[in-house]
């Protein structure tokens, strides 16, 4: 359907649905088969901001998808996770080319409702019933819809009755998984509109241990309830969009790696990787934001966006993803598969910028900068020992990297350590010779805070 013909339907079909909704006074409750332990068929999903919606062709103002589902695809992601806000104008729009791109290519997509800015449940209801018979639409060996969300605190309505039967009403059963940032499993499963089974969203303030503490209560919550549970992991986290969004994730440099490797031995049943495409926060493992500049909200993207390169996320994941959907809990590579990733942030943590002051006030350092470490993280995938160099800011130095992933730190919080960041190893990585430079030099000052992270 062409999106002005969308726009049209879509606005009879809210006036309709809320109106029918309204009259409804019976309930009716739709049975879902527990499952067991690893009963699903896992699968891997990518969080996606519609919101940065990717240039268009030939200077076409329609976005183009094909990248990012190709991408994703060719990385052994099933499917992506729309982040669905109240933006009617938007979603009339940009959802079915999105929608219409997928089914082309063989992909699925569902629908996560970010219930922070959305408040419309007869909305709700109208768009996830629009897209449930699409030929992208995931759904589950069951044929129900797959449908999540994403909650601070929970909506002004019941999903099972205001949204769940009200599918159920039109013959639309429904997998839904509600993210929660609650830190106990046991309890999220036993609250009555959970509806199928839960999903752990990434906690900002918690350290990489108390973690995979939560992760256990939902693992456990699962083997006890039958409920598939879906595990959040995610790149990176920063956000500096107000002196009231001005934070870093606790638990830095372990929140993609090490969280992997941890739900690799749990075995979730489902696995959403939080984002391809998200950069007002920094977590994104698609390709890097190239919206000009003039389009985008303060800070600028030379400052705060600054298309820094998250191509290593990618690449990393697809190791994670093919060892999670073997059922393996440990990563092991071939000759001809092998890679050396690094990343790091190019300031200091306590970096002091000359210039990062916005209407409100100046900022001070972001909320859980005490809990970082400025280091170059050095990430091996290796199929016979080598030893791996780094050249930080001209000074060298090496380590002696395992014959399976692994994972090192050198710090860089000493001035002789600023400056080019480059890769090399002792022997042919892949067959070739690796030297790998960092796209963006460590340096101190500048004229905003820089928190996000060159992944190559």
């Amino acid at each position: 359907m062409y999106p002005s013909a969308l726009a049209a339907v879509y606005a009879v079909l809210l006036t309709t649905l809320a109106t029918s909704i309204s009259c409804l006074h019976h309930t009716h409750t739709h049975a879902h088969t527990h499952l067991s332990k690893r009963a699903t068929t896992p699968m891997v999903f990518a969080h996606y901001m519609i919101q940065f919606a990717p240039p268009g062709l030939n200077g076409n103002s329609s976005p183009d998808y094909s990248t990012d589902i190709n991408m994703a695809k060719a990385a052994g992601f099933d499917a992506f996770a729309i982040d669905y806000t109240d933006n009617a104008a938007l979603f009339a729009t940009n959802l079915d080319i999105l929608y219409h791109t997928a089914s082309t290519l063989g992909f699925k997509l569902f629908l996560t409702i970010d219930t922070t800015t959305m408040y419309d449940v007869a909305q709700v209801v109208n768009i996830t019933s629009f897209y449930a018979n699409s030929p992208a639409q995931l759904k589950d060996a069951a044929g129900n819809i797959f449908l999540s969300s994403f909650e601070v605190n929970p909506p002004g309505w019941n999903w099972q009755t205001n949204v769940i039967d009200q599918l159920n009403i039109q013959n639309i059963g429904v997998n839904f998984l509600p993210g929660s940032l609650g830190q106990d499993g046991a309890y999220e499963a036993s609250l009555p509109d959970r509806g199928t089974g839960l999903f752990t969203w990434i906690h900002p303030a918690l350290s990489a241990s108390e973690e995979a503490a939560v992760d256990q209560t939902f693992a456990d919550a699962r083997d006890s309830s039958g409920k598939p549970w879906m595990a959040g992991v995610a790149p990176w986290f920063f956000k500096r969009l107000a002196s009231e969004t001005n934070w870093l994730n606790a638990q830095d440099s372990n929140i993609y790696i090490d969280r992997w490797v941890e739900l690799l031995k749990l075995k979730p049943d489902y696995i959403e990787v939080i984002s391809w495409n998200d950069f007002g926060e920094s977590h994104y493992i698609g390709p890097a934001d190239t919206t000009p500049e003039a389009e985008l909200m303060l800070p600028s993207k030379a400052d705060y966006y600054g298309n820094l390169d998250h191509s290593a996320f990618l690449k990393m994941s697809t190791f994670f993803i093919n060892t999670y959907k073997a059922g393996e809990t440990n990563v092991t590579v071939t000759a001809d598969e092998e890679d050396v990733f690094f990343f790091y942030r190019p300031q200091p943590v306590n970096n002091i910028p000359t210039n990062d002051t916005y209407l409100d006030n100046a900022w001070p350092l972001p909320e859980n900068a005490s809990s970082i470490a400025d280091n170059v993280y050095v990430v091996p995938f290796l199929s016979e020992p080598a030893t791996i160099y780094l050249s930080s800011g001209g000074y060298s130095t090496s380590m002696d990297a395992p014959s399976f992933l692994s994972k090192s730190a050198i710090t860089f919080n000493s001035p002789a350590k600023m400056g080019q960041q480059i890769l090399t190893a002792s022997r042919p990585i892949n067959g070739q010779t690796l030297n790998k430079t960092g796209t963006v030099d460590i340096t101190s000052g500048g004229s905003r805070y820089q928190g996000n992270v060159v992944a190559i």
